[in-house]
């Protein structure tokens, strides 16, 4: 059974999570549960796959020869672990071309915004939001760094306050 990965645009929480999978086994082979526990940690419990998820989009992944399995054991347990395949890195490179798209476009409309969420304005710090910053005209990019200055003041106090706090119970 062979299975079509959606691009990020066709269907991005699908394709997220195959991104999501297949970046976590570049980094080295790990068996599904594995997976789950890494989501969620890197996604400070926001995003929980299901097993039901995770397995069947393995299997997807291993049908379609993006990644492959062995099964190790953990003591009378065996359990399938998985890594990434020469074609899996292919994808991931792919899938990254069509995330980096997904990231300029978000910046671009973070940029464009009259109104925006605090904590979507570090994003502004990264190289790509740096060159779109350049390209607007100077009254909009004044408005625009003038509201990360402000949340960025906030955090450093926050920040300082909690370092302060720290030290003392040390």
């Amino acid at each position: 059974m062979s299975v079509t990965v959606p691009t990020f645009f066709e269907n991005p929480t699908r394709a997220s999570l195959n991104y999501f999978v297949l970046m976590l086994l570049r980094n080295s082979p790990k068996h599904g549960y594995m997976l789950m526990q890494d989501i969620e940690r890197h996604t400070q419990g926001k995003w929980k796959p299901s097993h039901s998820a995770i397995y069947k989009l393995l299997n997807g992944l291993e049908a379609s020869g993006y990644i492959f399995s062995w099964e190790e054991k953990d003591g009378e347990r065996a359990r399938k672990v998985y890594q990434i395949s020469e074609e899996g890195l292919k994808l991931l490179q792919e899938s990254e071309q069509d995330f980096e798209s997904f990231i300029n476009a978000f910046i671009s409309s973070i940029v464009e915004a009259e109104r925006v969420n605090p904590d979507h304005l570090t994003v502004l710090l990264t190289k790509k939001g740096k060159a779109l910053m350049n390209g607007l005209d100077p009254e909009r990019r004044y408005k625009i760094l003038n509201k990360l200055k402000i949340f960025l003041d906030t955090e450093s106090l926050r920040v300082n306050r909690e370092l302060e706090s720290l030290k003392k119970t040390d």
